[in-house]
C-alpha cells in the first residue's frame, strides 16, 4: 500500500520465490489466509502488479502468481510453479471437533482458492478442481498453456510472450546503449 501512496501509476513488482505454506518436504507451516490476505491487497491497490516466478512458486505461492496483471505475469526460464490443494496441518492429541473445525476450515480455504484461480487463468472451478487431485508441476511454458503467467523472462535478452509496457524495468533488453559518460568495452580509464 505504501508503493500506491508514493505513485499510483507505477507498476509494482512481485518476485515470487516461495514454496507457499508448506515446506519443501510438505509440511505445513502456514495458514493459506497469508497468501488470500496478499491476494486482497493486490487487488486493493490502484496500481498495476506484475508478477515474476523467480525459483518456485507452490501452492498458495503459485496462486499469487497468476494474480498479477493479465500480461504483466511472468516467470524465469528455470523457475517451476506448481498447484496443489490446500492441507490439514497434523492434528497431534486434539479432539475430534478440533479436527472437524480444521477440516471445515481448510475446506472453505480450498474453495477460495479454486474461485481466485478461476478468476485468474479462465479455467472452471470443476476442471481446477480435478487438476488439483494431485500436485500439478508446470515449467514456465506449461504455465503459459495453462493460463498461470504470460510470458518467460529471458535475463538480459528479451521477454517471450506478451510485451512489457514498462520497458524500462531492466527485464527487456535496453537497445539505446550505455548512459552518457559510462565507459564502453576496451575504453582506457585515465
Amino acid at each position: 500500500m505504501y508503493l500506491q501512496y508514493l505513485d499510483a501509476k507505477k507498476l509494482i513488482y512481485m518476485y515470487i520465490n516461495s514454496t507457499g505454506t508448506t515446506r519443501a518436504d510438505g509440511e505445513t507451516v502456514g495458514f493459506e489466509t497469508e497468501a488470500t490476505a496478499i491476494y486482497d491487497t493486490m487487488n486493493f491497490v490502484a496500481n498495476d502488479i506484475a508478477t515474476v516466478g523467480v525459483g518456485v512458486a507452490i501452492g498458495q505461492a503459485c496462486m499469487l502468481l497468476s494474480a498479477g496483471k493479465k500480461g504483466k505475469r511472468f516467470m524465469l526460464p528455470h523457475a517451476t510453479a506448481m498447484l496443489q490443494q490446500p492441507r490439514l496441518p497434523p492434528t497431534g492429541q486434539r479432539q475430534a471437533v478440533e479436527v472437524e473445525i480444521r477440516w471445515r476450515e481448510v475446506l472453505a480455504q480450498k474453495k477460495s482458492l479454486l474461485n481466485i484461480l478461476s478468476k485468474t487463468t479462465g479455467h472452471s472451478v470443476g476442471k481446477l478442481d480435478a487438476d488439483l487431485q494431485r500436485p500439478l508441476y508446470m515449467q514456465p511454458k506449461d504455465a503459459i498453456e495453462y493460463g498461470v503467467i504470460d510470458g518467460i523472462v529471458e535475463p538480459q535478452k528479451s521477454i517471450v510472450g506478451e510485451d512489457v509496457a514498462n520497458r524500462g524495468s531492466g527485464a527487456v533488453q535496453n537497445d539505446r546503449g550505455p548512459p552518457p559518460g559510462a565507459p564502453t568495452r576496451g575504453a582506457r580509464q585515465g
